[in-house]
């Protein structure tokens, strides 16, 4: 497939994660091209520049080749959650033919749990869920696809996503469980990785995302609360918490991620190392 434009993305899923990258590259000059599931509710709150196609899983695309050939770059965010990637399973064949860079936005939980000592690229992924089983499996698609760059993303917060805009919103809860870490990443750092990284390409890279320190999600809570000066929630037992499949997922891993490939090959420096610097930052917003 023959490329007709530089500086164009084309991305599947103009999510929370998807919108913040496609209006930072938009701002330096860049042309957008991407899909939402609600045309009628994203569409008119983007700028009039971004072309925006509908996909759902289970659709396909109308004349999906005819847009690619349009883009420089292709990145997709949407997750495997049904045990499968939507995008693979509609248009695997336009992505084989496409032949600009590609990038796929997966997760940490296509790593094993580990007590001690911590995660990062050279790790060998072995997932011990179904949901990190289907985002192996996408990734390996993906790459097998179009020597896609994976990057594995920690828990992702930033303005209207984040422990201070639960607290305020009355749905925080603190769940005591023994040795329970987690790994997070604010949604500049992502962006800016991930910008990083296009400036910087080598297909089928893979590359962690996540700040410098890992912690339990019952800090973060009282951190928050602290900085709007309540008291946090009652702690509930783990076992009393009656979690979803998604949540329960993440409050059994035991990880510590950390990567050596954002910093020493990137030159990536995080604006946000940890959780304290994110909310410190957002709580002059109260979390918006």
């Amino acid at each position: 497939m023959k490329l007709t434009q530089s500086n164009h993305l084309f991305i599947f899923g103009l999510g929370y994660v998807g919108q913040h990258l496609a209006t930072e590259l938009h701002k330096k000059g860049w042309q957008i091209t991407g899909t939402t599931r609600n045309l009628e509710k994203l569409k008119p709150n983007l700028p009039n520049s971004w072309e925006i196609l509908k996909f759902e899983d289970g659709s396909k695309i109308p004349g999906l080749s005819t847009y690619l050939s349009k883009a420089s770059h292709v990145i997709s965010t949407i997750s495997a959650l049904a045990g499968y990637d939507p995008v693979m399973r509609s248009h695997a064949k336009e992505l084989h033919e496409y032949d600009g860079w590609t990038g796929y936005i997966s997760a940490t939980s296509v790593y094993p749990d580990q007590e001690s000592g911590f995660i990062d690229e050279t790790t060998p992924a072995a997932p011990s869920t179904k949901r990190g089983l289907a985002r192996l499996n996408a990734e390996r698609e993906w790459q097998k696809a179009c020597n896609a760059e994976i990057f594995r993303v920690a828990g992702i917060y930033g303005p209207r996503r984040n422990a201070i805009l639960s607290l305020l919103e009355g749905s925080a809860r603190i769940i005591k469980r023994k040795g329970q870490l987690s790994n997070r990443i604010h949604q500049e750092d992502i962006t800016n990785i991930i910008i990083k990284a296009i400036n910087k390409p080598r297909p089928l890279r893979i590359i962690n995302l996540c700040d410098e320190e890992p912690a339990s999600q019952e800090d973060v809570i009282r951190y928050a609360a602290k900085l709007l000066n309540i008291s946090p929630p009652k702690p509930i037992a783990f076992e009393e918490a009656n979690l979803t499949p998604m949540a329960l997922s993440f409050y059994i891993s035991k990880r510590r991620l950390r990567s050596v490939i954002a910093g020493p090959e990137l030159g990536v420096t995080l604006r946000f190392p940890n959780y304290r610097k994110g909310l410190d930052a957002l709580i002059k917003r109260r979390g918006m």
